[in-house]
C-alpha cells in the first residue's frame, strides 16, 4: 500500500484531492533538503510526513505507522550546521572537521531518548516508543494524540489569558513529580516553558520539547534554543553548573505566567536590575505559601534558588495548617531559648519583707512583746550553737572537695548541680548548595564544624552538597560538627584505543569500563577489514563521564563496483542548483 491517500500533514485520508479536507494542508508541497522528503520510509514501517517544528539538535515531523495503522511523531537528530543530506539518500553527510562532535551530539540523543522510552508510561510524559538508528542517524519514534495544544496556546485562548491557582493547581502538581523522576534519571530539560509543556484532551498537561543539553547552552556551538524570561542565567553564558535548580526556575516562571498573565522577565535584565513582582491585584488572589514559593524558585542566581523539586513542591502544597505549625515550632524555640537564657543567668534573691506568716487556715499569733525579750537571749544562744555546727559541716564539706579534686582551677568552687544552658542553633538546608559558599559563610563557619566525605553523582554538579548528616531544622548546640556528602561530579574514566579491533572486542572492552556503545556502519571502499573499529566518538585518552555512549563507526564489506561517493562538495553544488531554479 503506498497510502497516497494520506494527508502528509494530519496522516487523515484526504481522498482524491492534494489539498487536505481536514487540515487544508497542501500535499504537492515539496520538503527541501535537509529535511527528508515526505513518504520516505524509516525502520521498514514509519511513513513520513510534513516537518512540525525544527531547532539546534533535530527536526520533528509527522508520521504514520505503516503497521498499527496510527499516526506517529518522528524526531530526527539533525543539526544542520554540521551535517548535509545526500543528494541520491536520505543518508546525512557530516562535515569536515565536524566528525567527533557529531558523534558525541548523535549519543547524548540516544541516551536520552533512550532513557525516556523507558519511562514510557509517566503520567505527565509525552509517549516514547523507540529509538532506532539509520540514515547515519538516529530517530526517536513519539505517540501522537490528536486535540493536543501548547500551555502557550491554551492560555491564549482563556477567557483572562491566565488560571486561578485552584485551577493551575489541579494541572502543575502532578507535572513535579515526573520532573522529579527525570532528574534522578539524570535528565534535566532545560527548555521547560509555555511552549515545550502540552495539554491533552484529558486536560493534563505533559512534558515534551526535548533535546539534548548542547542545544539549549549558548556556549555549545549549536544554534541555541533559548526562551527569554523562561531561561536561567546558567544557560546564558553565565559560569555556573546547570542541575535540578535550572528547572525549577524554568518551571517557576512558566508557573509566573500562569497566574498572573504576565510575562517573566529575561534572567541577564534581571541580573542587572531585579524589578520582577507579582502585580498587586494578583498578590491579593494567589495564597501567600505560593507566592513565597515561587520568590525562591525564581531567585536570579542558582545557588539562592531552590535546589530541589522536593522542596520546591513542599513549598507550592503548604497550607494553613503547615503555615500554623512552623509558626508553632519558631514560638516553642523561642520560648526554650528564653529559658535557657534564664537558666543561665539566675536571678539575685531579694531580701525577705517581715511578713505575717500563715500556715493553712490558722494565724500564728505574736508572741507579747515581754515575753519576746525574755526569750531573746536564750535564741541567741542556740544561734550561736546553730551557727557553728554549720561552720563544722561547710569545713568538712570544703575538705571533701579538696580531697575529690571538685576545686575549679581559680580556687571556685564547681557546683555540678547547676545547669548553664549551651547556645543552640538550628540547621539550615545544605543540600544543593555548593560547598564553597558555605565556607565563605562566616555565619555557618562560626555555627557548625563541618566534616566533608566526596562521592561521584551523576546527579549533582562538581562541588555541591548532596547530603548532610544532621536534618534540616534541627536545633543542636553551636559548634556541632556535620557531615556533608559533597559532588565530586560524574565519574569519568579513560577512553581505550579501539581502532582496528572487532566489533564484539571493542564492545566488551567498553562495556567492561562503563561505557554505552552504539555502532553505525561506514562504506569500505577496498583494503579494510570488515567488521572492525574505523573509529571512536571519542578519542583515545579522552577522559570522557562513566556511562557515556561511545559511537564506533565499523567498516562494512567491501564494495565490489566503483561507485562515485558523494562529497559534501557535491550537496553544496546540488543546493546551489536547487537556489538557482527556487525564486
Amino acid at each position: 500500500m503506498a497510502y497516497e491517500n494520506l494527508c502528509m500533514n494530519c496522516m487523515k485520508e484526504k481522498g482524491s484531492n492534494e489539498q487536505c479536507p481536514h487540515c487544508h494542508f497542501h500535499n504537492d508541497s515539496l520538503q527541501l533538503p535537509p529535511f527528508l522528503p515526505m513518504r520516505s520510509m524509516l525502520g521498514g514501517k514509519y511513513l513520513v510526513g510534513a516537518v512540525t517544528e525544527s531547532n539546534g539538535d533535530g527536526t520533528t515531523y509527522m508520521g504514520f505507522d505503516t503497521e498499527t495503522q496510527k499516526a506517529v511523531m518522528i524526531r530526527e537528530f539533525l543539526p544542520d550546521t554540521m551535517v548535509k543530506r545526500s543528494s541520491d539518500s536520505n543518508a546525512l553527510l557530516v562535515r569536515e572537521g565536524s566528525v567527533n562532535r557529531y558523534n558525541s551530539m548523535l549519543g547524548s540523543f540516544m541516551d536520552l531518548w533512550s532513557k525516556l522510552a523507558k519511562m514510557n508510561g509517566l503520567s505527565a510524559l509525552i509517549g516514547v516508543q523507540t529509538v532506532f538508528e539509520e540514515n547515519n542517524t538516529a530517530y526517536a519514534i513519539c505517540d501522537y494524540v490528536e486535540g493536543v495544544q501548547s500551555l502557550r496556546d491554551y492560555l491564549l485562548n482563556t477567557k483572562n489569558g491566565y488560571l486561578s491557582w485552584k485551577d493551575a493547581r489541579v494541572m502543575f502538581m502532578p507535572v513535579l513529580s515526573t520532573l522529579a523522576t527525570l532528574h534522578s534519571a539524570g535528565i534535566i530539560h532545560r527548555g521547560l516553558s509555555p511552549a515545550t509543556l502540552y495539554i491533552y484532551p484529558d486536560h493534563r498537561i505533559r512534558i515534551g520539547g526535548f533535546s539534548i543539553p548542547e542545544c539549549r547552552t549558548v556556549t555549545s556551538g549549536l544554534p541555541p534554543e533559548i526562551v527569554p524570561g523562561y531561561t536561567p542565567v546558567e544557560q546564558l553564558g553565565v559560569q555556573t553548573a546547570a542541575g535540578a535548580w535550572t528547572d525549577i526556575y524554568s518551571f517557576a516562571a512558566v508557573l509566573y505566567r500562569t497566574l498572573t498573565g504576565k510575562a517573566p522577565i529575561d534572567a541577564m535584565v534581571r541580573m542587572e536590575n531585579d524589578e520582577m513582582m507579582i502585580p498587586a491585584e494578583f498578590a491579593k488572589k494567589i495564597p501567600t505559601h505560593v507566592i513565597g514559593a515561587l520568590v525562591n524558585a525564581l531567585q536570579v542566581m542558582p545557588e539562592d534558588r531552590t535546589r530541589t523539586i522536593d522542596r520546591f513542591r513542599g513549598e507550592l502544597s503548604a497550607s494553613q495548617v503547615t503555615e500554623f505549625q512552623s509558626e508553632y515550632e519558631q514560638e516553642e524555640k523561642a520560648r526554650k531559648r528564653r529559658i535557657y537564657e534564664k537558666a543561665a543567668t539566675p536571678e539575685i534573691a531579694e531580701p525577705d519583707e517581715p511578713t505575717q506568716v500563715i500556715s493553712g487556715l490558722e494565724t500564728v499569733a505574736a508572741e507579747p512583746m515581754a515575753t519576746q525579750q525574755e526569750s531573746s537571749g536564750d535564741r541567741k544562744g542556740v544561734g550561736l550553737i546553730a551557727f557553728l555546727i554549720v561552720l563544722c559541716i561547710a569545713l568538712a564539706a570544703l575538705l571533701g572537695l579538696l580531697l575529690t579534686g571538685k576545686i575549679g582551677s581559680l580556687g571556685l568552687l564547681t557546683n555540678e548541680d547547676t545547669t548553664v544552658a549551651e547556645e543552640t542553633v538550628d540547621v539550615p538546608n545544605f543540600v544543593g548548595m555548593a560547598y564553597s559558599s558555605i565556607q565563605s559563610n562566616s555565619t555557618l563557619t562560626a555555627n557548625f564544624q563541618f566534616e566533608i566525605v566526596e562521592e561521584y553523582s551523576d546527579d549533582v554538579a562538581s562541588g555541591y552538597v548532596i547530603e548532610q548528616s544532621v536534618g534540616e531544622g534541627t536545633t543542636v548546640t553551636k559548634g556541632t560538627k556535620i557531615t556533608l556528602t559533597v559532588s565530586k561530579g560524574v565519574e569519568k574514566v579513560t577512553m581505550p584505543d579501539v581502532v582496528g579491533k572487532t566489533l564484539s572486542a571493542a564492545t566488551a572492552e567498553l562495556e567492561n569500563k562503563g561505557f554505552v556503545v552504539s555502532s553505525i556502519t561506514k562504506a569500505n571502499p577496498g583494503g579494510n577489514t570488515a567488521g572492525t573499529v574505523a573509529s571512536a566518538s571519542y578519542n583515545a585518552g579522552d577522559a570522557v563521564e562513566k556511562g557515556a555512549t561511545v559511537i564506533l563507526t565499523v567498516w562494512d564489506e567491501p564494495t565490489t563496483t566503483t561507485t562515485e561517493e558523494t562529497t559534501v562538495e557535491d550537496v553544496d553544488e546540488d543546493d546551489d542548483l536547487l537556489d538557482d531554479i527556487l525564486p
